[in-house]
């Protein structure tokens, strides 16, 4: 195919705002489901209706099993859905339904509250975000092939994830609640808002978002070539490493910030506010990070925030005890979780990239499938990263009890804390300012799509 014949293919113009904005809601509805369910659910549950931990440990533990087969199964089924001619947009649907019924009942548990009532409506739960999370990503790569509209994409739906985070954080300040806490009644204030966010978010996204690009057509890649489109996809190992180092690195910053915060620095009371603003912070950062994927290139820019992360995290290591440290404490975590906030602005459309270079590569959309992957290494690496660090403190003898901890504890807390994520990020940077699709690349990867698929279109 000669470079004649590529610049003949016309540049489609930029999405509309509102097509933008359309794709990006959902993420709003799906963050403020996931809120309770990060660490808020489990003691509500305990404390209010009376569940053993030991029940609720042995829930958790099924739920995250079943939901690391749950992501491929569902990215697996939708990828062979689209390439025999059918859309994401169904999937979006059923999945919000199912989301709308289990957030009810998981956020306002009717009695009995047993650990049977847990496992089903939890389970559920994460069907229905697997159902809508895995191809709402996927969809991404076909709505637009272009570089910087797959960044203004996922800039937006990255802000809308931190809103939707933000809300529900914000929940227990609402004036006619009882307390400023989490409790029932603010789980069942999230479920209200939720089951107005979710269809109507959906809708609007399943109503003014085009359906994209066409896949492949079905069975144009046999079980063989859907192997070596993932293991013999370079930018897709690239990337695979750099994920690897990068999300274990605020696994272990959150595995131990609680004992950082509270026992080290005795800062007990500042920790639910610094969370907020944090979050707050990022959410606000948000557009910067994709002016600058839009200026210097997006993995560039992912890198830039690596070494910027790599460079503050040791910071906290100089943070004095008691108030005196509060000031230091709050400008360090601010520009922390600012760095971390580039990632849903870039990783899901570097990754966005890696599924057009499979398809002009091995002739199949794979976009479910490694969107899937994508999700459940999530969750996964920051689950590993944050155990490796509790463990790490654990075994040398770092004491929550105790009013003084011995200096064996106290070290290796601040060096797991301090100094094992910063190791993480510089060595995540030089894998992710080398990816090798840059704009120009993506742009001949676009092109060579589009004059494939027309020809394919004509025959």
């Amino acid at each position: 195919m000669g470079a004649s014949a590529e610049s003949r293919v016309a540049k489609p113009a930029a999405l509309g705002v509102t097509v933008v904005a359309a794709y990006a809601l959902p993420q709003f509805s799906q963050s403020l489901i996931h809120g309770p369910v990060g660490g808020i659910i489990q003691g509500i549950y305990a404390r209010e209706f009376a569940l053993p931990l030991a029940a609720i440990a042995t829930v958790l533990l099924v739920a995250s099993i079943v939901d690391a087969f749950l992501n491929p199964l569902v990215g697996y089924a939708s990828d062979r859905h689209r390439q025999a001619g059918g859309s994401r947009k169904p999937w979006i649907f059923v999945g919000t339904l199912v989301c709308m019924a289990a957030s009810w009942f998981l956020f306002v548990p009717t009695p009995p509250v047993t650990a049977t009532y847990f496992l089903v409506w939890l389970l559920l739960a994460y069907l229905g975000w697997a159902l809508v999370e895995v191809p709402h990503a996927a969809w991404m790569p076909e709505i637009t092939r272009q570089y910087d509209e797959r960044t203004r994409l996922a800039t937006w739906r990255a802000a809308c994830a931190y809103l939707g985070v933000t809300t529900f954080m914000a929940l227990p300040y609402l004036p006619f609640l009882p307390s400023a806490t989490f409790t029932a009644e603010s789980l069942r204030w999230t479920a209200i808002l939720a089951l107005i966010a979710l269809p109507t978010f959906a809708l609007a996204a399943l109503w003014f978002v085009p359906a994209g690009h066409a896949a492949s057509p079905a069975g144009t890649a046999g079980p063989r070539l859907e192997w070596r489109g993932v293991l013999r996809n370079r930018p897709l190992r690239v990337f695979a490493a750099a994920f690897l180092l990068y999300q274990l690195a605020p696994g272990v910053l959150n595995g131990v910030l609680f004992f950082y915060v509270v026992t080290h620095l005795g800062q007990e009371k500042l920790l639910a506010g610094l969370l907020l603003m944090t979050v707050i912070a990022g959410m606000a950062s948000i557009p910067a990070w994709g002016w600058l994927c839009r200026r210097i290139g997006k993995h560039r820019a992912w890198s830039v925030a690596c070494m910027m992360g790599a460079v503050l995290i040791p910071c906290f290591a100089l943070v004095p005890p008691g108030p005196v440290g509060t000031v230091p404490l709050i400008l360090i975590q601010l520009g922390v979780v600012v760095s971390f906030a580039i990632f849903p602005v870039a990783a899901p459309a570097v990754l966005a990239d890696v599924v057009d270079y499979a398809r002009l590569r091995y002739g199949a959309d794979y976009g479910g499938s490694y969107f899937a992957i994508y999700n459940v290494f999530y969750k996964s690496l920051a689950n590993v990263g944050a155990a490796a660090a509790l463990g790490a403190i654990g075994i040398a003898g770092f004491d929550v009890q105790a009013a003084t901890q011995p200096q064996a504890g106290t070290t290796v807390l601040l060096l797991v804390f301090c100094g094992i994520p910063a190791l993480l990020l510089a060595a995540a940077a030089p894998f992710i300012w080398r990816f090798p699709i840059d704009a120009r690349r993506q742009g001949i990867i676009a092109r060579r799509l589009a004059l494939r698929d027309a020809r394919l279109a004509r025959s």
